[in-house]
């Protein structure tokens, strides 16, 4: 039985995906919702089935389960046929002749290889979103498949890319699937066969033109599961589903963007952008659209990417959400100082309280980053072992400890464990074990608060929350909206915003209620949908991949050109509303040299072209016990497992005199890449804090320069630049 001096566990898995809609032509420009889905989205929800302690809770964003719903299900499902041989096809003669776009990966499957024409052949193999797109790893595993993404593309037969496109689709079903070992009516065991674990077509043969329209089927039938999956483990209690503002904005910085000065004193920031009103209409928008698909409204909201503000606050407690999520180095920057980040708070709004649960980012990084290289038995044990170590007194009384990361993105990196499915069952196992001994249970947020006694767990009432009286504005990147605001490129989008947004403010044509439905008129329907395009403009995709700070896999130039559609869209509708207005020309923010060095070979083709780096680090101020490392988001770098990339100061390979205090390392890093990193001092391997030199921050470069160049980084520990 649960009782003072508890340990409670929140896990929160984090779901979105950009908003992938070109609206000048009605498709999808990536895939990446519908193969999230077929790999993700149900088998998250559906692994809770079977670890009925293990409550948790899932965010699903609005622009995700918008892309889902009504450009895949309401378009695919009902051509979705049972054949003579049990298994499911898809009438591709009526979805041609509907003319209803998803995304074009899918027109590819269904239509035959051997009539592709140079564009099609282009869309498969070589335009930035591609047939290869995922994770060296998560290729790996299907050896058949990395052997053609290796095959000159003018090499590539027709049976080949036939291949190719089948591929693409099976490779990004959950391997449940592939075994057929799912819960769920999909099984593709009979077409596909593992060895050793690794999966191959079986008995050696070919994909047919039959087996590329039976995987879009499969897929239709899983993405059907996904909300309904959701919706039944949220009637059981044993899931909290909550959701984000529509579509996905940095609530703070449409408050008031000008807030960014708080939390980055020594950025130059744009003209400051404040609409309070697109910051209610977005969260209105997102409850109304959670209501519709679950049927009752949310209690939590996950503010994109953990950006939260006193000003943001209010908009949510204002709209009856009553907790939200930030990070734990906001909280440490929070007041009164000191707080401890496994208990929630509440703070005070204009319309009531609101509470907060933190993130403990060490732990959730351990996840997401850590255990990509670790065996998956021993990841299970030490994040047993960290939690224990929050387990508290009887004196000290409960605790809540909050854990939140992206359920998608981490488990095509586990190295030893495909899709983490090891891990994830193993760490279930073990806290379903925990559970039962009585040491740590499982909860979400409202279990929480409002109390279970069911599972013996008491009340913690929201009021009855120790008070945050100065919250501090930021995001659970840095502790700031850097990755958002305030570079050059990221601070000329914003620019471009707020001319759009000032445009359809002087029109004259009044914000629609966002409670309201579109109207049934040519003028209303304009109205409605400039808006929309607005708050899709607003969203944070596209500020995130601006600037030195991120890097799109297969290079910026996608995001850049979904953002200038939407501006351009509002435009659009304005004249279709009545008003006379021209699109203005929006120039490219990105340069053409960066994106001829990511779209030459860089980003989007890591490893075909590389340039030496040579990472100069003085410590001549510095106490060094062991040794100066670096970590950073490159393989090269160890992709942020700390400790492990050791600087050299002993006069060799680069480093220019032994024993002087200034380590060096040289690394070949792909031409184009958009490099983070930083440096850490004698620390143990895994463990960030406290050997880091910024708890915040990162340094960033982009990877340029003539072959046969050594590119040379020289930093001084602990000073930015």
């Amino acid at each position: 039985m649960a009782s003072a001096g508890h340990l409670y566990l929140n896990i929160i898995w984090h779901q979105h995906q950009p908003l992938y809609v070109n609206p000048e032509t009605d498709e999808l420009s990536g895939p990446w919702v519908r193969t999230h889905a077929t790999k993700d989205y149900y088998d998250m929800a559906a692994l809770h089935e079977r670890f009925p302690e293990v409550h948790a809770t899932v965010n699903l964003t609005s622009s995700l389960l918008l892309q889902l719903e009504n450009y895949y299900l309401a378009r695919l499902a009902p051509l979705v046929r049972i054949a003579d041989d049990g298994t499911r096809m898809l009438d591709a003669a009526a979805y041609f002749a509907a003319g209803y776009p998803t995304d074009p990966w899918i027109d590819l499957a269904l239509k035959p290889t051997e009539k592709f024409t140079d564009a099609e052949r282009a869309k498969l193999l070589s335009e930035q979103w591609n047939a290869f797109g995922m994770s060296e790893i998560q290729m790996a595993r299907f050896p058949e498949y990395e052997a053609l993404r290796k095959t000159p593309h003018e090499s590539l037969t027709t049976a080949d890319m036939r291949d190719v496109k089948t591929w693409f689709f099976v490779a990004h079903f959950d391997p449940d699937f592939l075994r057929g070992t799912a819960a769920l009516d999909v099984d593709l065991s009979d077409l596909i066969e593992e060895r050793d674990g690794l999966f191959f077509i079986r008995d050696g043969k070919r994909f047919s033109e039959r087996d590329a329209n039976r995987v879009v089927a499969d897929a239709v039938r899983i993405m059907e599961e996904v909300v309904p999956v959701h919706s039944r483990l949220l009637a059981s209690g044993q899931l909290e589903v909550i959701t984000t503002p529509f579509y996905h904005p940095i609530l703070p910085l449409l408050v008031d963007s000008d807030v960014a000065k708080t939390c980055q004193p020594k950025d130059v920031l744009p003209t400051r952008y404040s609409y309070p009103q697109d910051a209610q209409a977005q969260v209105v928008k997102g409850v109304n659209f959670y209501e519709r698909l679950f049927k009752r409204a949310p209690q939590g909201m996950w503010p994109a990417e953990g950006s939260i503000s006193q000003g943001a606050a209010n908009v949510f407690a204002e709209h009856g959400v009553r907790w939200i999520c930030g990070d734990m180095h906001v909280l440490k920057r929070s007041k009164p100082e000191g707080l401890d980040v496994a208990q929630p708070y509440r703070l005070k709004t204009a319309t009531g309280d609101i509470a907060i649960v933190f993130r403990e980012t060490t732990l959730s990084d351990h996840i997401g980053f850590t255990y990509q290289n670790m065996e998956p038995e021993q990841s299970v044990e030490h994040f047993v072992r960290e939690i224990a170590k929050y387990i508290p007194s009887k004196d000290d009384g409960d605790k809540l400890l909050t854990v939140i990361l992206d359920g998608e993105n981490a488990w095509e990196w586990y190295r030893h464990d495909m899709d983490a499915k090891t891990f994830l069952s193993g760490l279930y196992t073990e806290l379903t074990r925990l559970r039962d001994e009585g040491f740590v249970t499982c909860v979400h947020p409202t279990e929480y608060f409002r109390g279970n006694p069911e599972r013996n767990i008491p009340a913690h009432p929201i009021a009855e929350l120790t008070e945050i009286t100065e919250l501090w504005p930021g995001s659970w990147i840095n502790a700031n909206y850097d990755t958002w605001i305030g570079e050059p490129e990221e601070n000329r989008a914003w620019e471009y915003l707020l001319k759009t947004r000032r445009a359809l403010e002087a029109s004259g044509l009044a914000q629609p209620d966002p409670r309201a439905p579109m109207e049934k008129s040519a003028q209303g329907a304009a109205l409605y949908h400039a808006y929309e395009a607005m708050y899709a403009a607003e969203g944070s995709d596209w500020y995130w991949w601006y600037g030195a700070d991120q890097s799109a896999p297969a290079g910026d130039r996608p995001f850049e050109e979904a953002f200038f559609s939407h501006l351009r869209a509002v435009y659009k509708h304005m004249r279709e509303a009545g008003v006379r207005i021209e699109t203005p020309e929006f120039e490219p923010i990105l340069s053409a040299a960066k994106l001829a060095t990511q779209e030459s070979g860089g980003v989007m083709q890591r490893g075909s072209e590389k340039r030496t780096v040579r990472f100069v680090c003085d410590t001549r101020s510095e106490v060094v016990p062991d040794a100066i490392f670096i970590v950073g988001n490159q393989p090269e770098l160890s992709e942020w497992q700390p400790n492990v990339k050791r600087l050299r100061d002993d006069g060799a390979a680069g480093d220019s005199l032994s024993s002087d205090s200034v380590w060096s390392l040289e690394v070949e890093l792909p031409l184009g890449a958009e490099v983070q990193y930083k440096y850490t001092n004698s620390g143990a391997v895994g463990v960030w804090q406290p050997s880091e030199e910024f708890s915040q921050s990162n340094r960033a470069f982009t990877v340029e320069g003539p072959a046969g160049a050594v590119i040379v980084r020289r930093d001084v520990f602990g000073v930015r630049e």
